[in-house]
């Protein structure tokens, strides 16, 4: 009996361990889509730093002509809301996989749980695919198809078709690149962090599973 209640006592040793390391993927998930990836999306606190903003005010100034500002606020804004929307899709992608390792995951004698930099792999192919499509046909939608609505009407069709295409151009190319790249950074981040909580995390197992009198045959 007491033999039995010890291995009870070490099975919910291990699933309190797999939980944490769980709960420890839900909230660096949560970090990283919320204040990482959507920072990058949401408006920011100042003007100057909006760069699609800046591009379209860049490109009126230097072909003389001024643009409907309320119009391009209303276009950004709506891109910015369709992009958001994709959160918790990115959100399921990554809790689901590394959970389903972790539970996946036979711990016996002293094994520990290892996220390892393999594991997010293809996790973050497909984040970053799902991204780099929603946000282009975001942009297709949201801007470039309301595009016209940011033009006086009086303007000459020769300067609104040269404007249009460059800033087509600029993001469909450089926009969409940086943006990627800048989520790439965020991510590698939050995959590091997290791999070193897990670390963290085995090394308090152990410990507990080494020295707990519960757990084991101290007198």
């Amino acid at each position: 009996m007491k033999n039995k209640t010890k291995e009870e006592m070490k099975l919910h040793h291990i699933d309190s361990y797999k939980n944490t390391i769980i709960e420890m993927i839900k909230n660096n998930t949560n970090s990283l889509v919320d204040d990482d990836i959507m920072s990058l999306i949401r408006k920011p606190p100042l003007d100057s730093m909006d760069l699609i903003q800046s591009k379209f005010l860049s490109m009126a100034k230097k072909n003389k002509i001024i643009l409907n500002s309320d119009e391009l606020s209303k276009i950004l804004n709506n891109y910015r809301s369709r992009v958001i929307e994709i959160s918790n899709k990115i959100k399921k992608i990554r809790i689901t996989d590394l959970s389903k390792k972790i539970n996946s995951t036979k711990l016996k004698n002293n094994e520990i749980i290892k996220i390892n930099k393999k594991d997010f792999t293809q996790i973050n192919k497909d984040i970053k695919k799902l991204i780099k499509e929603h946000v282009s046909n975001s942009i297709e939608k949201e801007i470039l198809k309301h595009i016209d609505t940011v033009f006086a009407k009086n303007i000459d069709s020769k300067t609104k078709d040269k404007i249009i295409k460059e800033m087509t151009k600029y993001l469909k190319k450089n926009y969409l690149s940086q943006l990627l790249e800048s989520i790439d950074i965020k991510i590698l981040v939050k995959d590091t962090t997290l791999m070193n909580n897990a670390k963290e995390q085995a090394e308090r197992y152990l410990f507990t599973l080494s020295n707990s009198r519960l757990l084991n045959d101290f007198e």
